[in-house]
């Protein structure tokens, strides 16, 4: 009782010298910011740079810099998925306009370009990379072949990593297929659980191989899962994962449930950034 009676009291003097409410004991704070804080972040979805696009995934260099020079107009900030994992996990404070530039697949003329933009306008993005196919075009690298959209080899992934400004994560080792990584037709849930798992896994093991780092999110090919999608990527230690489906996110300090299938828009060619970002006109934070 009174090892009770004196932990009350300290944590009343811990609340009054820093300025937290009594109700607020440390336990439910996370680095200064209050357990159930909310915050809200647009996801943007970008594929593949062009000169000339022909399909809704491409767009052009011109337009990819408008849309950083309009951010920064605009008082947005490019976070990565491990500022919202740190935000959600460890309370660590977001920018007050937080934005996210995911690109998908690891095509390396597309990295290779945007370095340029990214340093200009101290922008950074989350790149989310093919296992597969980054070992099979470091093996066409070596037999000197080339592709129109080729791959980033390992070499290239490790260059861009080591920027500081293009954040690897996860786009599955090999399931970038029309079913993507949801549950085929006829399989069982364990059979499942094992294919994804053992997916992930290799994907793990080349990426602790070649970088030295663990992706905590995995960005869901095409956007398609099954509804216990989640759960199994959550015990291969997946943190965050994100979709297809187009929509703002509310993440929440605390709740690590908020972090996963996060929406994404997709930013399709022929449109200025203005006319791009406004589709996000529901959102208040967009039209401060």
């Amino acid at each position: 009782m009174r090892k009770s009676l004196l932990l009350i009291i300290l944590v009343a003097a811990f609340a009054a010298g820093t300025g937290i409410t009594a109700a607020a004991s440390p336990l439910e704070t996370l680095m200064g910011l209050t357990m159930g804080e909310e915050a809200t972040v647009p996801i943007i979805m970008y594929h593949v740079l062009e000169d000339t696009p022909d399909n809704v995934w491409e767009i052009t260099f011109e337009e990819f810099e408008a849309d950083l020079k309009y951010l920064a107009e605009n008082g947005f900030t490019t976070v990565i998925m491990q500022d919202l994992i740190d935000f959600v996990h460890h309370g660590k404070r977001l920018p007050e306009k937080p934005i996210v530039l995911s690109f998908d697949d690891g095509r390396s003329p597309t990295a290779q370009i945007i370095l340029p933009l990214l340093e200009k306008y101290n922008a950074k993005i989350t790149m989310a990379i093919i296992g597969v196919e980054t070992d099979r075009y470091t093996e066409i690298e070596k037999q000197g072949s080339t592709s129109r959209h080729p791959h980033m080899t390992w070499d290239e992934v490790v260059a861009v990593h080591n920027t500081g400004l293009v954040e690897i994560q996860c786009h599955t080792y090999d399931l970038h297929g029309p079913n993507g990584a949801k549950k085929n037709k006829g399989e069982s849930e364990e059979a499942y659980r094992e294919r994804l798992l053992t997916d992930l896994h290799k994907f793990s093991e080349k990426l602790q191989e070649y970088i030295g780092i663990t992706s905590n999110t995995l960005v869901y090919p095409l956007g398609a899962i099954s509804s216990t999608s989640d759960d199994i990527i959550k015990e291969a230690g997946y943190l965050a994962s994100l979709s297809c489906h187009e929509k703002n996110n509310i993440i929440v300090v605390g709740n690590p449930d908020s972090l996963y299938s996060l929406r994404r828009y997709l930013r399709p060619p022929h449109k200025s950034s203005g006319e791009f970002f406004a589709r996000l006109s529901d959102n208040k934070m967009m039209n401060e």
